[in-house]
This record gives C-alpha cells, sequence and structure tokens, in this order.
C-alpha cells in the first residue's frame, strides 16, 4: 500500500510539473516555446523579487531584482520523475554549494547538485528541494541571498514560474578557417542589432567545454577575429557570443573546430617519367600519417581527390600518371591520426618530362621562360634583349646555366668560355673570330660590353654551335629554344 501510494504521489508531482511547464508555453506574450525539452521562464519570490545571476559574485545566485532580464531569465529542463535543472543565460547550470550557503550558476554539466525536485505546492507555487533534502530559500522573501538549507517550506522557500518576453534574435552562424598564423574566424549578423556593441569569443580543448572567459578582454567589433594566442598541435573548439550595451549575452551560436598547423612548402620539378614533388616537414609532425596530394591542369583547379588512395609517407614522390610534356598545379594537406586535414600548401607546378628544357626570350624583355617559369635574363642587373647591326645580343649566362652548363670569364684577354654538355665555345669581346670545339669560326657580329657594364653577346652564333633547336618568330620578336636532356 505505501509502495501504491508513494507512486501515485510520484505520478501527480510528474503531472502537475507537465501542466506548469504547459502553462508556461501558453502564457500572453510568450513566445520561447520548447527548446530541445527545454522551458523559458523567470522565477519570483512570495514578496515579488525574481531569481537572478547578474550582480551575484562569483555568478552566485541572488533574488534582488524587481523586473525580468536575461540573467533573470532561466532555461528549466524537465529531467523526468519530477526533477529538474536550471540552465542559467551564461549557459551553465545553477547548482547547490556543498555547504548549502548559496546557489552558483557555473556548472557545465548535470551532476547531483544541479538536480532539485520539484515540489508542487498549491496556486501554481512550487519549492526546489536540493540532493541533500534541504529547500532553496530566497531569505527574507527577497532582495538578497538565496540559500539552500532549509528544512521545511516556508513563504520564502516557495516560488512561482512567470512567463518571459521572446529572445532577442541574436544568434549567429560562426566560420573558423585555420592557416600558418592562426585561426580566423567569421561570423554573420544577427538578424536584430539593437543595443549589440560585440561580440565575445570562447575557445575549449574539448567540444562543449569552452573556458567561462572570453578569449579577448573586451567584446570583438565587426564580424571576423584572428586567435593567434594558440598552439599548433591541438585541436580547439569555439562559440561564440552577441555583448549588449547591458552587459548581458546572447545565445551561444554554432560550435565549430579548427587546429593550427605550419604550412607545408611544396615544390615540383620536371622528371623524366613524370613529375617529381618534394616538401618540409612541418612542425607538428608526430601527429602526422602522410600526406595528400591535389593535381590539376589550371591554377586553383585542384580535384577534391587526392592522386593516391592512401597518405603519402615521407616527404617526396614521383606523380607517374601524367600526361608527357603537359604542365599540371598541385596543393597538399597533411592528415592527422583522426584523418582530419591540414591547410593546404603553397601551389607548385612543373611540366611533366618531356626530357627537354625550353627557354623562351623577347627582345626588348628583361625576363626569360624555362619550362614556363618566369626568370631573369641578367638577374639583379635588368638587362634586356636587344637587336644590334641586326643580330640578337644578351647577357648568356643566366640562359647556359638553365641549360645545365657554366659560363667562365677571363679578365686578362677579357674572354668568354660556354661549356655545354660536350661543346665548348670561347668567344673574345670585340673580336669577330671564336673558337668552337677547338676550332677557328668567324661570327658576323662581335661580343662586346654594352654601356651598362654588361657583356653582350650574340644568340644565333653561340645557339646553332651548341646545336640548340632555335625558332625565330618575327612577328613578335620572341626566340624558343629547346635543348634535348
Amino acid at each position: 500500500m505505501k509502495i501504491k501510494a508513494r507512486f501515485r504521489k510520484t505520478m501527480a508531482s510528474v503531472l502537475v510539473l507537465m501542466m506548469i511547464l504547459a502553462s508556461i508555453v501558453v502564457f500572453p506574450g510568450y513566445s520561447y516555446g520548447e527548446d530541445d525539452g527545454k522551458y523559458l521562464a523567470a522565477i519570483r519570490t512570495i514578496y515579488g523579487k525574481y531569481l537572478s545571476v547578474e550582480d551575484g559574485g562569483s555568478r552566485a545566485v541572488n533574488a534582488t531584482k524587481d523586473k525580468i532580464g536575461n540573467w533573470e531569465t532561466f532555461k528549466v529542463v524537465n529531467l523526468g520523475r519530477g526533477y529538474i535543472a536550471l540552465e542559467a543565460n551564461n549557459g551553465d547550470y545553477v547548482r547547490a554549494s556543498r555547504d548549502a550557503k548559496g546557489l552558483f550558476a557555473d556548472s557545465d554539466d548535470l551532476y547531483r547538485r544541479e538536480r532539485f525536485e520539484l515540489v508542487i505546492l498549491k496556486d501554481n507555487r512550487v519549492a526546489f528541494k536540493t540532493y541533500d533534502g534541504k529547500y532553496i530559500s530566497a531569505v527574507d522573501g527577497g532582495g538578497g541571498k538565496v540559500v539552500a538549507d532549509r528544512d521545511k517550506i516556508g513563504d520564502f522557500e516557495t516560488f512561482e514560474f512567470i512567463s518571459v518576453q521572446a529572445p532577442r534574435s541574436d544568434k549567429v552562424t560562426l566560420t573558423a578557417k585555420a592557416d600558418d598564423k592562426g585561426i580566423n574566424f567569421t561570423w554573420t549578423l544577427p538578424s536584430n542589432l539593437k543595443d549589440i556593441i560585440g561580440y565575445n569569443l570562447y575557445r575549449g580543448t574539448a567540444s562543449g567545454k569552452q573556458s567561462s572567459s572570453p578569449i579577448t578582454d573586451f567584446p570583438i567589433e565587426g564580424t571576423s577575429y584572428t586567435d593567434k594566442n594558440i598552439n599548433r598541435d591541438t585541436t580547439y573548439y569555439y562559440i561564440l557570443k552577441a555583448v549588449y550595451k547591458d552587459n548581458t549575452l546572447g545565445v551561444s551560436s554554432n560550435e565549430v573546430a579548427a587546429r593550427l598547423v605550419a604550412k607545408v612548402d611544396l615544390k615540383a620539378q620536371t622528371a623524366e617519367n613524370g613529375v617529381y614533388l618534394s616538401w618540409n616537414r612541418p612542425h607538428d609532425y608526430r601527429n602526422i600519417i602522410g600526406y595528400y596530394l591535389y593535381r590539376a591542369t589550371a591554377s586553383g583547379k585542384q580535384s577534391s581527390t587526392p592522386i593516391t588512395d592512401f597518405p603519402v609517407e615521407g616527404t617526396s614522390y614521383l606523380d607517374k600518371n601524367v600526361e608527357r610534356n603537359t604542365s599540371y598545379y598541385y596543393i597538399l594537406k597533411p592528415v592527422y591520426r583522426d584523418n582530419s586535414l591540414g591547410p593546404a600548401s603553397n601551389e607548385a607546378y612543373a611540366k611533366s618530362g618531356a626530357n627537354t628544357t625550353e627557354i623562351v626570350i623577347e627582345v626588348g624583355s628583361k625576363y626569360m621562360y624555362v619550362d614556363d617559369q618566369r626568370k631573369e635574363i641578367d638577374p639583379g642587373k635588368g638587362t634586356a634583349v636587344i637587336i644590334k647591326n641586326g643580330r640578337t645580343f644578351l647577357p648568356i649566362r643566366a640562359i647556359i646555366e638553365a641549360l645545365g652548363g657554366e659560363v667562365e670569364w677571363r679578365e686578362s684577354d677579357k674572354r668568354v668560355s660556354i661549356y655545354l654538355k660536350d661543346d665548348v665555345i670561347h668567344l673574345w669581346i670585340g673580336n669577330k673570330i671564336a673558337k668552337v670545339n677547338g676550332i677557328n669560326k668567324e661570327t658576323d657580329v662581335a661580343p662586346y660590353i654594352s654601356d651598362r657594364d654588361r657583356t653582350m653577346l650574340p644568340l644565333r652564333f653561340i645557339a646553332e654551335n651548341l646545336d640548340l633547336e632555335v625558332k625565330w618568330d618575327g612577328l613578335t620578336k620572341t626566340v624558343t629554344i629547346t635543348m634535348e636532356k
């Protein structure tokens, strides 16, 4: 009989709780409604004061407020079997302290001291019973301290749920993107900007465990921020809240996660049977299991599918699955133990192996293109290709070195020596007689020293005597030199 009576009493309490919570939802002017099983309400003492977290010191709950604001609004969480929890505006749960001397809104999860038995009284009034079997009390009916040490229910232990106004539309969508310098955040503007002075960003190292202190001393203005005060090998989780003129906070944004890692410097070069790629090992390599390479035939158009089924181990790779004599563009991303990806490296490109080197120069330009990569003809000097006496002249050193050869200067007799593969050419400034592989040959123009003190050599004579393939385009005044490797 005692069990049946206890069961009936429990069921009655649950039904009354449901009726009270349901009545909160349909109160005139109430538009919060249900939010994942939570109901928003204010809690009023018998003498008309409201429970509040603001100005309580260390987030203590007090009973000092005459009006309902954000800090007087609580989410009433129905835990079942007649138990509830109270979530304050700061996102933390209310708990009864161990010494029963107060309530504090500083708990980030629901434990025993965050659970309260809702005792249903007459006239829609309630009392809150703590884990220790004590009752919450607004001392003197409000205007001061709230404790959790009363053995019996009296006027000061009696409360009433009150409907509140609709929340401000201040929830934003937060996004995060990491690079090698920090984590960059952007967020949307809330639909209601009235009285918002900025935003607080909160950080944690586990999902849902953000610190209660924002990462900046003052609210962030605008809709973007970069967090640089972080470690490179840690995943961080963030939320953001709007801050109002009265220092109250808006609702939490969505949670985002990001990891700061060092960028990888990717290099690509032509290989006989493909494209050879190499890169440096980043700072946090101990958490990296490999790398994914992404390829494209146009800059910035890399496929979302890596070129290998599994991450590449080591710091180099030879891409053989390419068309010959075709330019390819690559990026690389580290792969971490949790299968997350690091930020993309720089883009590197090279032509797949055609067993040739191609150099393109243009009359009047100080640049040349070596396998499509622009380089200075006379590095640091700004010397351009010119036409003199109908012949093309230029400083030859950079071209010969790009082809794999060497150039030497002998001051005593002003001799320029060119070495490429098995060929050797000697030319003398002001002299039309040159020596090619030990045999004297005459040029129709002599090398000379320019007004800017640069050694200018005739391109056609040198190219033909090194057995290079040369194409002359008179329309664009460009010269294309091709050498088999």
